[in-house]
């Protein structure tokens, strides 16, 4: 800061004077004197000023906040992190780099071509990801099974079930196409992990034209199963439940025991689907709460003995084969009615398992 009452050395070693010393000067002296003082004060001021504007008007670096801290974790289990690189000692899914303590949803932005949708012609879903904090398109995705956006399209009625994956456009939308098999109101799940971000499960409402029904009377009314043996072409799932009966809050896993339907022996040439043995969707009745589970991807000869991953890391998924059983794992968030649509693949062929089963509340 410039200081008129002090002397500050020149970079000569000199002392510049504090100012002129009317006993010591002329009258023709005096007369000018000021002149070059003058001018001297009046250039400091203008280089203040102008400093002070270019430090206003300067983009300012934000200071770094909780949500911006990253860590590496499981976008099947976002609560498992760690500081380092790894595997989930849960699932066994490679860990990833992300903003793990943001639990902020990103924008999205769903459009649909045409505006409005008819039942049993074909639509285009559009999607864009916006972050947070600033209005900025999202460009790069981390690859979570296979793909960088998995799509879920469920009926109010909860009898339709899609799972599909849009296709990343150069603009950074996602763009998909669609054919919905009747008029009524769907909701729309995006499933997603940004990078450097934090892992998205969004949800958005489609109603197609021609839908007159009632929102509240349409709305699923899930029946649970009582027969947990079904079959889907050929290939017959017995299902069970760890616990027997599944409490709001507490992890549970369900268990298919697959076999050839038609000669009832245990089905051992599963095919990865979506770098996994399986894949499921678990929902409740009122569309509000959802679990996405891969199949668990840790074996071990009993609970402290050596673990082993399923799907090795070095072998080409395609290559490999799986079955008769495969087990997920879910955590539902409250008590009510379930249904979990389960996908497995066999011969190049994707079969989907629709299970509907109580949550009790925890005790």
């Amino acid at each position: 800061m410039w200081n008129s009452q002090r002397e500050s050395p020149s970079p000569s070693g000199r002392r510049w004077p504090e100012g002129p010393d009317e006993g010591s000067l002329s009258r023709r002296e005096r007369a000018h004197a000021p002149t070059w003082w003058l001018s001297l004060t009046l250039a400091f001021l203008c280089v203040s000023t102008l400093s002070a504007a270019l430090l206003q008007n300067s983009p300012q670096v934000p200071a770094p906040s909780a949500n911006e801290e990253t860590a590496f974790l499981c976008p099947m289990h976002p609560d498992y992190t760690l500081d380092v690189s790894g595997k989930c000692p849960r699932c066994g899914m490679a860990l990833v780099r992300a903003a793990a303590y943001d639990v902020r949803d990103y924008r999205l932005d769903f459009q649909t071509i045409p505006a409005v949708v008819t039942a049993g012609r074909k639509a285009t879903l559009r999607f864009k990801v916006s972050h947070p904090g600033f209005n900025a398109v999202i460009q790069k995705f981390e690859v979570v099974h296979d793909r960088q956006y998995h799509l879920f399209v469920i009926s109010q009625d909860m009898e339709y079930f899609q799972h599909i994956h849009p296709e990343q456009r150069p603009d950074g939308t996602w763009t998909i196409d669609l054919t919905l098999p009747k008029a009524g109101y769907y909701k729309v799940l995006s499933d997603f992990l940004p990078a450097g971000g934090s892992t998205q499960f969004i949800a958005r409402p489609l109603v197609t034209a021609g839908y007159a029904g009632d929102l509240a009377a349409d709305s699923a009314h899930l029946t649970p199963d009582t027969v947990f043996k079904k079959s889907v072409e050929d290939i017959t799932a017995e299902i069970s439940f760890d616990p027997p009966a599944f409490v709001a809050g507490l992890y549970g896993h369900l268990t298919f025991h697959l076999t050839d339907t038609g000669t009832g022996r245990p089905v051992t040439d599963l095919q990865t689907y979506l770098g996994a043995f399986g894949h499921t969707l678990i929902m409740s009745e009122d569309m509000a709460d959802y679990v996405h589970s891969h199949p668990i991807d840790i074996s071990a000869s009993d609970e402290n003995g050596p673990k082993q991953f399923m799907l090795p890391a070095d072998v080409d998924p395609e290559k490999l084969r799986g079955g008769p059983e495969v087990t997920f794992e879910g955590l539902m968030p409250k008590p009510g009615r379930y249904r979990a649509w389960t996908q497995f693949r066999r011969n190049g062929k994707l079969y989907t398992f629709a299970t509907t089963f109580n949550v009790a509340a925890s005790e």
